[in-house]
């Protein structure tokens, strides 16, 4: 006798809760590309039926690719030509490689099971209204993108302004993912403009 064959299949070893979803781009470079060729297909095509409409109702019509059918068999091949060709391979050849081109990585991932992503500017906006909280300064300008962080704030006198902001902006953002490097741009405050003092005399 021989022991009965278990049918069953063990599940996969997955993590359980939400899985994060794609990671948001910007939009391909070839996007534009095909709308218009599109468009010019489409023109085309309506071309290709009045001409096949017109041939079937078996009537003299004026037809508007005979010309050109014509002129581009009675044109010598010569170096306009040519250069024509070749510019049109490599505008063929640049449509290529612009389909392959990958998308541009737009947003930074929180470190979070969930999908969440956050763009630069959301960054750079935050980094203002923390900065502007810890110093008490109104003019707070924040630069960001993907990998850097670059905030300009005033001096609050305290002598501890950067590294203050530059601790708690990196604290801010350290549930992200790929945290940005942090600087800080300290603007030393305009003198308060002198004014002059006239002295009178006290005629007796």
């Amino acid at each position: 006798m021989t022991a009965p064959v278990k049918d069953h299949t063990e599940a996969p070893n997955r993590p359980l809760g939400p899985h994060p979803g794609a990671e948001p781009r910007a939009n391909p470079a070839v996007r534009w590309i095909t709308v218009v060729l599109g468009v010019l297909l489409i023109a085309l095509s309506g071309v290709l039926v009045r001409e096949l409409w017109f041939y079937a109702q078996d009537q003299p019509f004026t037809s508007w690719l005979l010309p050109v059918f014509n002129t581009m068999a009675s044109s010598l091949i010569d170096a306009k030509v040519v250069t024509l060709g070749i510019i049109i391979a490599l505008v063929g050849l640049w449509f290529v490689i612009t389909a392959f081109i990958p998308r541009a990585r737009t947003h930074v991932r929180v470190d979070s099971p969930a999908s969440i992503w956050v763009r630069p500017v959301d960054i750079a906006r935050k980094a203002t209204n923390a900065a502007r909280a810890e110093t008490g300064s109104t003019t707070v300008r924040s630069k960001a993108n993907r990998k850097k962080l670059t905030v300009e704030v005033d001096d609050d006198g305290t002598g501890s302004t950067q590294e203050r902001v530059t601790s708690l902006l990196n604290g801010e953002f350290s549930r992200l993912q790929a945290p940005p490097a942090v600087a800080v741009k300290v603007n030393q405050p305009a003198p308060a403009p002198e004014t002059a003092t006239t002295e009178q005399e006290v005629q007796r």
